[in-house]
């Protein structure tokens, strides 16, 4: 019996829901709005009418009454109070009935006035225009305040438990994250605490909730409230403190999420979807470089720049950057067409060209050259991978070495004024073939600019940026751990000590950028990229931030050191040094010089026998160029015995 009685209750409950679950139309709730003033009118009428004693027929009633809806009717219509969505009322919708009613109200007893004084017809009291106007307003507030309630109500009952969350920011950003948190009931989310280090609101509280400090009461707040996520509501907190933020909140086991900063807000307005999680790069754990846009604009506006490997993560983003600064053309080149067009389709930018070429490709070079006569040359086109290089050196060389000669040697045959490699922190000390390639084509830039220097003044100016690896870069380790992770794991990582540095992909073409703005030629740039990274801790993180716990939800798993990987990577060879530059995070690395003619030499031996060398011979050149080249868990590691065996008997 008890459930037949609990299965009818349920049914109006669950129709509800039905209903509430979709928005109210338009239509039907300024209808509703209509009959709500049309009640209020003649109830108010009534009420006045029999407190004066007054006799009143139906018919005078009935002949004013659409006089005074259509007021009200023109009112809800100019104010748009009948637009809102009735689950999310916000004050912002009581003040447009707050205005609806007291702009109808008063042209109303506009009307009466005149009528009274030049027709002599008095419509009705004073008394009732003011009882209808404080009855209108509060049932049509009441009526949305109360299906509000209603709704939320029904919605906990769907969603269940609120999980306790706390913020730290108890600034604007802050309490508007708090008000879409309260406003959106299927987030499941209920603010319990703010955290802030602002000691001014430190002990206060806003809304009902309490601001604690985050220093001191940190630990207190988790043990206290067991809270599941933790967001971070400073859209301009600075990378260091960010850091500390999130990792306290991983040490605690939290879901950290992130406010994004207002002006991506849709429409300048703020919703709880908005809310994501923080990305790595927030763990980089250092403030962003700050370079010289004067510098770059200057180098950059009303210029040609032609961007190899313009469909790369780098070369990408240098487009995107070089925009800004109003060249007169930007011819993209690269071998990959579909990433290329999709390139074209995200700028969308009248001043870009597309090439699709292999830099490789001498005859195809040349042409692109003599069309577009490039002021500036962004040289981003190599191939990266490290284990795949070590299979298959030819490529490598190819691509790296050959296409760097091909681009540098058309560059100063049509008379660019810059010409910027991107190298790799992998050039240096290589311990692997793609390593060793950047270094070989460092090495022929540098010393191409050493000869230009001597026999030409208007040279092409050659300059040398050697970085460190990108966060999110394609192929890189951070994409492959997060689809690892949405795999269920486990996460793959060759060595429980590798590092790594690491810099964001906005980062390294501004560094790229401003190389070819300063540069007077010859330079290798590096800069100071802070810590070195654990790949494992790396790892660790992206578990905790995807929500997951090591080992019981992803395992890591060590694959061991792959061929020609190393450990650690270095900025600088033993015997490099560093001078300084006018920004203090740049630096100008002091590199050995070589002589062109026996650079050039050994590459163009390399060239005219590339079709028929064994992957042995390309291998045994580049170690002839580069005698720091010393195989790692590699095959050719032989090559390396053969040498030091020579060496020994002389």
């Amino acid at each position: 019996m008890s459930d037949h009685v609990n299965s009818k209750l349920r049914m109006p409950i669950n129709y509800f829901r039905r209903i509430t679950s979709r928005h109210m139309p338009r239509w039907v709730v300024l209808n509703i709005d209509l009959a709500v003033v049309s009640f209020s009118f003649i109830f108010s009428f009534l009420v006045i009418q029999n407190l004066t004693q007054t006799p009143v027929s139906a018919k005078v009633l009935f002949s004013i009454l659409p006089v005074v809806v259509v007021f009200r009717a023109m009112a809800i219509l100019v104010t748009k109070s009948y637009r809102g969505i009735i689950k999310y009322t916000s004050s912002q919708d009581a003040i447009r009935i707050f205005f609806a009613m007291s702009m109808s109200s008063l042209a109303i007893l506009v009307v009466q006035q005149y009528l009274l004084r030049f027709h002599g017809i008095h419509l009705m009291p004073f008394a009732v225009i003011v009882m209808d106007f404080a009855i209108s307003l509060a049932m049509l507030t009441s009526l949305r305040l109360g299906y509000k309630l209603l709704y939320r109500q029904l919605a906990k009952s769907k969603y269940g438990i609120k999980y306790p969350t706390i913020i730290y920011g108890a600034g604007r950003t802050g309490i508007i994250a708090k008000r879409s948190i309260e406003a959106d009931v299927s987030s499941q989310l209920k603010v319990v605490a703010f955290l802030d280090d602002n000691r001014l609101l430190v002990g206060k509280s806003v809304e009902g909730v309490p601001i604690y400090n985050f220093n001191k009461k940190f630990d207190f707040l988790v043990d206290k409230f067991a809270p599941r996520e933790l967001i971070i509501a400073i859209p301009e907190l600075a990378s260091y403190k960010k850091k500390k933020v999130i990792e306290l909140g991983l040490q605690h086991n939290l879901v950290i999420k992130n406010v994004p900063p207002i002006d991506t807000w849709i429409n300048g307005e703020f919703s709880f979807k908005q809310i994501k999680s923080v990305k790595i790069e927030d763990l980089l754990g250092r403030e962003p470089i700050s370079l010289e846009n004067k510098n770059i604009k200057r180098s950059v506006n009303d210029k040609v720049v032609l961007i190899t490997g313009a469909a790369g993560s780098i070369g990408s983003e240098i487009a995107k950057q070089c925009l800004w600064y109003n060249p007169s053309m930007v011819i993209l080149l690269d071998q990959a067409e579909t990433p290329l067009y999709e390139l074209e389709y995200q700028l969308a930018s009248e001043k870009v060209e597309l090439v699709v070429a292999n830099v490789s490709n001498r005859g195809r070079m040349e042409q692109v050259f003599k069309a577009f006569r490039p002021d500036v040359v962004f040289h981003a086109a190599a191939y990266k991978h490290v284990p795949l290089m070590e299979e298959n050196p030819y490529e490598a060389v190819t691509a790296n070495v050959f296409g760097t000669r091909i681009t540098a040697n058309l560059a100063v045959k049509y008379k660019a004024e810059k010409f910027v490699f991107v190298s790799t922190d992998k050039a240096v000390n290589p311990t692997n073939i793609m390593g060793a390639s950047k270094r070989m084509a460092e090495i022929y830039v540098q010393s191409y600019n050493n000869l230009l220097s001597i026999t030409d003044d208007t040279h092409t100016k050659f300059i040398t940026t050697r970085f460190g690896n990108v966060l999110g870069s394609n192929g890189s380790v951070i994409p492959r751990f997060q689809d690892q992770i949405e795999k269920g794991g486990p996460i793959t990582v060759t060595h429980p000590e590798i590092t790594r540095y690491f810099m964001t992909i906005p980062e390294a073409c501004q560094l790229v950028m401003e190389a070819g703005a300063m540069g007077n030629g010859g330079e290798i740039y590096i800069f100071d990229m802070g810590e070195s990274v654990k790949i494992v801790d790396l790892a660790k993180k992206m578990i905790k931030l995807s929500g997951f716990r090591e080992g019981a939800d992803i395992d890591i798993v060590y694959t061991g050191l792959r061929p020609g990987e190393k450990l650690t990577e270095e900025l600088l060879s033993d015997k490099e040094s560093t001078i300084g530059t006018h920004h203090p995070k740049i630096m100008i690395a002091k590199v050995k010089e070589s002589n062109y003619q026996e650079v050039n030499e050994v590459i163009e031996n390399l060239y005219q026998i590339r079709d028929k060398a064994t992957n042995r011979l390309v291998v045994a050149t580049m170690k002839q160029l580069v005698p720091e080249f010393i195989s790692n868990n590699s095959i050719y590691e032989e090559l390396d015995e053969h040498v030091a065996f020579l060496k020994g008997n002389n």
